[in-house]
């Protein structure tokens, strides 16, 4: 019997090894998704329309939330170049303005974006900076060389209103009422006009930091702020400017909004600015004391407001919401 079951063994042995080689091993197949928002991203750009929410930024990346920023999805657009800003009129329309002239619109909360062209000038790297909307709804955006542009059709096409090519880069466009508007620019430079984007005047700053951002509140009361803690205020629709000293601030401020309330500018290193609406009382402050991460937009959302650039975030009665990665 052993010498028979020493004879069998081998042969067993080599049988059940041929029937594992022919066995297939399933391995599970596991795919990790990326998140939404990555240290790596860049935005540059945010709306905000009630509990929907926009961020674009760095190659061509746009995100949307219809939670007020609790959760987040990418939408995608085709282009790989950086959005600089977008504006939105309601949930389901918006417009996006890039590098190289390039633009895009949609009609359906960006399920599907169209790309347009806008009339950069021929000369420069076709940066478009920003896009805002005035009173009566059109869509606005500005460039490099001087060139102030005017959409009347959602942004699907673009009229240039300035004619002349100049060595200056406007940072962004701000609406005193109907018909007057103020652009601000690189070098202190500012220029307004009074007749709905016709003709363009300039107007004396007295400072030389470049000017990132403007706004008005009314009809008559505005605010620019940009580098070296620059905040420039006017009281009679930008005719004259005044400089505003805001105690030793030196940090630079990339944009500012009104609230309805107050004036609030973010900028580098974490600043955040408040002032009250005669801008005579401010406070120096950081979005969060434990981040140093820059911010380059921001928008009002509710009784605070969301905030892009290195991270993206929401402030709101004193506490800082951060979306996305923890530390950069």
């Amino acid at each position: 019997m052993s010498k028979l079951w020493a004879f069998f063994l081998p042969v067993m042995v080599a049988g059940a090894l041929l029937t594992l080689a022919q066995v297939r091993l399933e391995v599970p197949r596991v795919v990790i998704e990326p998140p939404v928002i990555e240290t790596r991203d860049r935005f540059l750009g945010v709306a905000v329309i009630g509990d929907v929410a926009w961020a674009v930024g760095k190659d061509g990346k746009i995100i949307r939330s219809e939670d007020a920023g609790k959760t987040w999805a990418q939408q995608a657009t085709g282009l790989h170049i950086n959005f600089q800003s977008i504006a939105a009129w309601d949930d389901q329309n918006a417009v996006v303005v890039a590098n190289r002239g390039k633009g895009l619109v949609t009609s359906d909360g960006g399920k599907t974006w169209q790309e347009v062209v806008l009339p950069v000038a021929q000369g420069g790297s076709g940066k478009v900076l920003r896009v805002r909307l005035d009173p009566r709804g059109r869509a606005w955006a500005v460039s490099e060389i001087n060139i102030i542009m005017r959409s009347v059709d959602r942004g699907r096409t673009w009229q240039r209103l300035t004619e002349a090519d100049d060595d200056v880069a406007w940072n962004d466009i701000a609406f005193a009422g109907d018909d007057t508007a103020c652009v601000v620019g690189e070098f202190g430079r500012i220029a307004c006009s009074v007749d709905d984007g016709a003709t363009w005047e300039p107007r004396e700053s007295a400072v030389e930091p470049s000017l990132m951002s403007v706004v008005f509140r009314d009809s008559l009361n505005g605010l620019a702020v940009g580098l070296s803690g620059t905040v420039l205020a006017t009281d009679d629709s930008g005719v004259s400017w005044r400089q505003v000293t805001v105690g030793d601030l030196d940090r630079h401020l990339f944009d500012v909004i009104w609230t309805g309330q107050r004036w609030v500018a973010v900028g580098d290193k974490g600043v955040m600015l408040t002032g009250d609406a005669e801008a005579s009382h401010w406070e120096i402050a950081r979005v969060n004391p434990a981040d140093f991460a820059w911010h380059i937009a921001l928008a009002q959302q509710g009784d605070g407001f969301i905030t892009v650039g290195l991270n993206v975030g929401r402030w709101a009665d004193g506490q800082w919401q951060l979306f996305g990665p923890r530390f950069h």
